[in-house]
């Protein structure tokens, strides 16, 4: 067993160099691109509790609106179609006691 601990530490030992280049490598990538992601993923969350609400605003006062303007012309329609009555009938009502 102590043989076999002998040979992994002369193998470690002989990739030293190159596990060392590695693990430098990766600490300058993480403190290159570490910060930049953090940013990122703040700037997507900010973004999300800015937009989303707007959104879903905006889509309820599209229905609204569209709902005010077919009930504006559904009054519009009413109070037409009641004046054209009620002179009609008045038109009516005089022509036959003037008769």
């Amino acid at each position: 067993m102590s043989q076999e601990k002998v040979d992994q530490y002369k193998k470690e030992k002989k990739n030293r160099k190159a596990n060392m280049k590695k693990a430098k490598r990766h600490k300058k990538m993480w403190k290159i691109f570490g910060p930049i992601l953090a940013i990122l993923i703040v700037a997507l969350i900010g973004a999300g509790i800015y937009f989303i609400p707007q959104w879903t605003n905006q889509k309820a006062e599209e229905t609204q609106a569209d709902q005010i303007d077919y009930d504006q012309l559904m009054q519009m329609i009413n109070q037409s179609a009641g004046s054209t009555s009620e002179d009609s009938i008045g038109t009516d009502a005089g022509s036959t006691s003037a008769e």
